[in-house]
């Protein structure tokens, strides 16, 4: 698992994101934070953490769900950010 601070470069679509880990407490943090009461994922939840804490645009600048209405490659980013920040 990466450690706080650790960063990732990756290309999808031609566009580079910078994944910066939140660290092992925030990370495990979202991830309570996207759970219903019955403990299943909220993809909505967990999307909007990960956009809020983890993605970056290279050149700087933050993601969110209206700049991926606009950008390719939704879900190959969120997948990333998941091995990312979660395995």
């Amino acid at each position: 698992m990466a450690k706080r601070g650790e960063q990732k470069t990756i290309k999808v679509e031609g566009i580079e994101y910078l994944l910066q880990h939140p660290g092992l407490l925030e990370s495990i943090r979202m991830r309570d934070r996207s759970k219903n009461e019955a403990g299943s994922l909220i993809e909505e939840t967990i999307y909007r953490e990960l956009m809020e804490n983890v993605i970056f645009l290279k050149e700087g600048g933050k993601v969110d769900f209206e700049y991926f209405e606009e950008n390719p490659g939704f879900t190959d980013v969120m997948k990333e950010a998941m091995e990312f920040v979660f395995k």
